[in-house]
């Protein structure tokens, strides 16, 4: 439990409720067209990423999903994504709900279901859930390791919880904002939420806020101002405090959704000549070097699973890596250099470019068709470069991802 006390608590939950009530979030999206139609879909989910939250199963589409903290768009998209998954969204916002309901009605959607529901109170429901989705709102709760728990424990033995909470060091900017709004008395109100709004628009080209709004964007709307600057909790974490989160909520990490942005091979560290230093470090010790280099990681995104799941490290290192299956990455962006070919992956929040020369990589890559183990694709290019050891480094740097499973597909590139 934080240092609240329990009268405070409850005011202090009432002022985050009053806030979503006030300006529900995100902006309202409208039609879900795109989404139905497959043209559209979020990042790192099961439709595009199975493997990284289930890499023991083949992938399938009848999941039971719980979207928790759904706010006004996440549970339709969800719903429209994977019309055969079975959705059910819970906000403690009446007036977020009702957007996100107009939305369901809209698209037709029959497989979802929508709660006014607390987080920590999901118990209630007597639902469990193949897969979990809980991104922004742990970070708005009195206690996130007693809401992480409480997703834990309606998640089944063999479920994932994608986990998203505030970055520490990327937020800068937006910190400070918020301590000089709460110095100036501005609360959750269409007039302050205005100035506030100005204030944005009015900032210096060098304040850190610009880094994550650039100076020439878009007037910022009302939903969003009051939910960066003016939430009555809003707590922030660095790659110890995940591991707290984590670990205090009964769970344990199964991979970084983003690996090579807490790899430190993948960051400024390797030219420096400094990634041996960390060499000999445990992960989360590393993965907080390479947040620390990076500097701007506006969120952390990443699994957890119940503590008798093997984690991504344990299946596909050592002897075991021989035997995965890989598949080409979703959000995937390949660019021809001439005689060379750059690969970076659209999901990262930080720029990682993994460049090879053409007559190497795209022979490798165009192998990969998730049918065939590492093992086997080793031994028809021949070994060389291409060993075990290369498609590790592609897996860290999020170029392909890796299952036990052979699940079949078109993956031409």
């Amino acid at each position: 439990m934080s240092d609240e006390t329990s009268s405070a608590t409850e005011a202090r939950d009432s002022a985050v409720k009053g806030l979503y009530e006030r300006f529900p979030y995100p902006q309202e999206i409208g039609d879900l067209g795109d989404f139905l139609a497959g043209k559209k879909e979020p990042v790192w989910t099961p439709k595009s990423s199975f493997a990284a939250f289930f890499p023991e199963e083949a992938p399938r589409a009848e999941l039971d999903i719980l979207v928790a903290g759904c706010g006004t768009n996440m549970a339709p998209i969800m719903a429209a994504t994977m019309p055969r998954a079975r959705v059910v969204g819970i906000d403690i916002s009446a007036a977020s709900l009702a957007i996100s309901r107009k939305s369901a009605e809209g698209a037709g959607l029959t497989n979802l279901e929508l709660f006014e529901l607390p987080l920590e109170e999901i118990g209630s429901l007597d639902r469990t859930f193949d897969y979990v989705h809980c991104e922004g709102v742990l970070h708005h709760l009195a206690d996130p390791a007693a809401g992480l728990a409480a997703l834990g424990s309606v998640t089944r033995p063999a479920g994932a919880l994608s986990i998203m909470v505030y970055g520490r060091y990327g937020r800068l900017g937006i910190y400070m904002l918020q301590d000089l709004c709460r110095q100036l008395g501005m609360g959750v109100n269409l007039p302050d939420t205005e100035k506030a709004q100005r204030l944005l628009a009015a900032l210096p080209a060098r304040h850190p806020f610009r880094l994550i709004h650039p100076v020439n964007g878009p007037l910022i709307t009302l939903e969003e101002v009051a939910d960066m600057l003016l939430n009555p909790r809003d707590v922030s974490y660095d790659v110890a405090d995940v591991r707290a989160l984590v670990e205090a909520g009964g769970m344990r990490l199964h991979r970084w959704l983003g690996n090579a942005e807490y790899r430190p091979e993948f960051s400024a560290l390797a030219p420096a000549g400094l990634a041996p230093n960390v060499a000999d470090m445990d992960a989360w010790t590393a993965a907080g070097m390479a947040e620390l280099c990076h500097g701007s990681l506006l969120m952390h995104k990443f699994v957890v699973t119940h503590p008798s799941r093997a984690t991504a490290e344990e299946l596909f290192s050592g002897l075991a890596l021989a035997d995965a299956v890989p598949s080409l990455a979703a959000n995937l962006q390949i660019q021809d250099e001439g005689q060379a070919v750059a690969l970076t992956n659209g999901a990262h929040q930080v720029p990682i470019r993994i460049r090879a020369a053409k007559e190497e990589l795209v022979p490798a890559l165009k192998a990969v068709d998730g049918k065939r183990s590492l093992r086997e694709l080793v031994a028809e290019l021949g070994g060389g470069e291409w060993n075990l050891a290369v498609y590790r480094q592609l897996y860290l740097a999020d170029v392909i991802q890796l299952s036990s499973i052979r699940a079949g597909g078109d993956f031409s590139i």
